[in-house]
């Protein structure tokens, strides 16, 4: 079930809502937060059903799987060597279980087509390369279907685990609390992901208010706009350009292509973060910021502090430290990055192209490490920095969006061999007035605005004008994004396919 959808809006959210608030107001105080977990794991559940009712009973098996794991950690907590090494045991089983359980779902289409692929017929090197380039695990072999939400899922488990094994929290005693940890559909899908002592917490012990309330039917607002007015409607001539044969396909379509879907990606994305977020704050909770304006970054190191933050920080915490980090040394630090940004490559997809993604910006970090970034820092004119990170990191999208590397390869050769218009679409075909007020609103509003606009907006915020703007704004986006679904602009989300 998307967020941007009818469905949604006006029948999924507003009874949850009107439940809750109801259990808030004839609830005893001692039993209120109890019943409304409930109610917020039903509807949980029922939205994670709408996957099917196999993929529930998996995820069912993952809380009861995680949740004894947890237990079973938690019991080991003497210092003899015997209880550290029981406990080290558990906590690897136990990871282990939940990288197996996610690389079978997620990888075992693409490896099954690999393997037909080196074992088949081959008609000489160069059919055998394009071939694997070309493999994106549906040529008729895909047999296991990827079960929603079980990226993010895996991963807030194992920030779980690992959070109990370092003795950072204890072990969850209740079922119904660490159930809906791993299930609370404003985070479900696609994040933030969250860890468990900051969502724990509010699992136990919250307070909604009115004030809370309408920040996060604000924050709704304005992620469903980014959502449906100006992804959605990049997306039209973004999915046009990209699903063109290559042969058709013209130098400036294919730099055009870039453009808006780097914007697609990124109101899509952080759309759907500001409604989680907003969707949090009407049932009392506090959930992680996700994006901080990305595309202002001087340098891609920046670019990942402020690109899908919960997940930069997992890879942080639960890959990059635990190897070291920085501590051990130049050559040991370069290859751990090398690690994190491969493994952040092939957790977002099952294909060559995330996995050359990951390297692109591990390569990209590295020499950042090395030299680039005291350049960066020491350059006077920034806006060349700004240049130098806003193409990398679009060059990067090819990867990321292209369905296999073979077409990378060819799309990105387009891209600079300067094919002529004529044998292309005509570039002014893909624009009318809808796209152009969402490209120009998609570049001014993904920083630029906001930035300007902060330090007098603090200045003003109880300005009696600056309130009434505050709530006329919102409610505007929220009725134009519902009128283009009402009129079938449905589009669904980039990263629920992750």
């Amino acid at each position: 079930m998307e967020f941007a959808s009818v469905t949604f809006i006006w029948v999924f959210l507003p009874s949850c809502l009107i439940l809750f608030y109801l259990l808030y107001l004839v609830q005893e105080p001692n039993h209120r937060i109890s019943a409304q977990n409930v109610l917020l794991l039903v509807f949980s559940f029922v939205f994670y059903l709408w996957g099917g009712v196999y993929a529930l009973l998996l995820f069912l098996c993952m809380i009861l799987f995680n949740y004894g794991a947890g237990i079973w950690i938690d019991c080991f907590s003497g210092e003899e060597d015997v209880f550290k090494k029981s406990r080290k045991g558990v906590f690897v089983a136990a990871v282990l279980g939940n990288l197996l359980l996610l690389c079978f779902f997620k990888y075992f289409n693409i490896l099954w087509s690999f393997a037909r692929i080196i074992v088949g017929p081959k008609e000489g090197l160069k059919s055998f390369i394009i071939d694997i380039m070309k493999c994106d695990g549906s040529n008729g072999t895909r047999r296991i279907g990827l079960p929603l939400a079980i990226s993010f899922v895996v991963f807030q488990s194992i920030s779980y685990l690992a959070d109990v094994y370092k003795r950072k929290i204890q072990a969850e005693k209740s079922l119904l609390s660490f159930a809906l940890y791993l299930s609370f559909f404003a985070q479900l899908v696609q994040g933030p992901i969250m860890r468990y002592e900051i969502l724990g917490k509010q699992i136990k012990d919250r307070t909604p208010s009115v004030e809370l309330f309408g920040d996060g039917v604000k924050r709704f607002c304005y992620g469903l706009g980014k959502k449906v007015i100006i992804a959605n409607t990049i997306a039209i001539a973004s999915d046009r350009i990209w699903g063109l044969d290559l042969s058709q396909i013209c130098t400036a379509e294919a730099w055009i292509g870039v453009l808006l879907y780097s914007l697609q990606i990124y109101y899509d994305f952080s759309g759907y973060s500001d409604m989680a977020i907003g969707i949090g704050k009407m049932f009392g909770f506090s959930l992680s910021e996700n994006f901080n304006y990305p595309y202002t970054s001087s340098s891609i190191q920046e670019f990942w502090r402020r690109w899908h933050m919960t997940l930069s920080f997992w890879f942080r915490d639960y890959l990059y430290i635990p190897l070291g980090g920085n501590r051990k040394g130049l050559r040991r630090t370069l290859f751990n990055l090398f690690v994190v940004f491969l493994a952040t490559g092939i957790w977002h997809g099952a294909n060559l192209t995330f996995v050359v993604w990951g390297v692109w910006f591990a390569f990209l970090s590295i020499i950042e490490r090395l030299f680039l970034g005291n350049l960066l820092s020491k350059n006077p004119i920034k806006f060349i920095n700004w240049l130098y990170t806003i193409f990398a990191v679009s060059f990067g999208w090819v990867f990321f969006r292209s369905p296999h590397l073979y077409h990378a390869y060819k799309y990105i050769k387009v891209m600079f061999m300067g094919v002529p218009e004529q044998l292309g679409t005509s570039i002014a075909s893909y624009f009318n007035a809808d796209l152009i007020i969402a490209v120009v609103f998609g570049i001014l509003l993904s920083g630029m605005i906001q930035r300007l606009v902060q330090p007098v907006y603090q200045k003003a915020k109880h300005v009696l004008l600056v309130k009434a703007i505050e709530i006329v704004l919102p409610l505007t986006i929220f009725g134009w994004s519902l009128l283009l679904l009402l009129s079938g602009s449905y589009n669904p989300s980039i990263y629920g396919a992750f």
